[in-house]
């Protein structure tokens, strides 16, 4: 009998076929363009270091020029095909959601029968550590954010904004718009790793519940 752990509990969701949800998955190409955007942030900065050890310089200009642009570039694709199934999803909600609700449903209750073998004890301990840390990491991201994950990718155009808005006086920014700038990418990427830790916390949540229902409703049975 395998030992609960949540190594484990993720092992087997990971081995869940995605089914019609598929689409939102960000495929391994555009992943790798997400890394190459972040790469070109942190290269975006470099200049406006380099500037007070040195001789300003063009160059310098060019350098904070290219790496944003490779930035936005980079980061294009994954925005335009998320914006593009969110219109599909929005499009085919009903037969979308059907037909993942049939796809998931023997894959869960595989999941589920796995669970619900476990101690009740282990099943409750579990569920106790995931509620603590899906309240910890709720805090964190309204800390964080003060809310404002909703405007989604709007902190990313406001970057671009402040950054493309001065043209070749990029060296002569303010060092607040520099700040606000890179602050509101780092905001970005913070706040999609955050919701995506929240979401798996939640799943985790709710798959032990309702093992517990299920052992708690079995038990009678088994007695009688």
């Amino acid at each position: 009998m395998d030992t609960l752990s949540f190594t484990e509990l993720d092992r087997r969701l990971r081995d869940v076929q995605d089914g019609p949800s598929g689409i939102l998955n960000t495929p391994p190409l555009y992943r790798r363009a997400n890394i190459l955007a972040g790469i070109a942030a942190v290269a975006t900065l470099i200049p406006f270091v380099l500037v007070h050890l040195m001789t300003p310089g063009e160059w310098m200009i060019t350098w904070a020029q290219i790496s944003f642009s490779v930035f936005l570039l980079a980061l294009l694709p994954d925005l335009v095909r998320s914006y593009g199934v969110l219109g599909w999803t929005l499009w085919r909600w009903r037969a979308d959601l059907v037909s993942q609700l049939d796809h998931d449903l023997p894959q869960f209750h595989t999941i589920l029968a796995w669970l619900s073998e476990r101690p009740a004890t282990a099943l409750q301990e579990h569920q106790r550590m995931a509620r603590l840390a899906l309240s910890q990491m709720s805090a964190k991201i309204g800390l964080f954010t003060g809310g404002q994950e909703r405007f989604a990718v709007l902190p990313v155009l406001v970057s671009a904004y402040l950054f493309f808005r001065k043209g070749d006086e990029l060296l002569e920014m303010p060092y607040w718009q520099l700040i606000i700038g890179f602050g509101l990418i780092l905001f970005y990427f913070v706040m999609m790793v955050g919701n995506l830790k929240r979401i798996r916390l939640r799943l985790y949540e709710s798959l032990l519940a309702e093992a517990l229902a299920m052992k708690s409703t079995a038990a009678p049975h088994r007695h009688d």
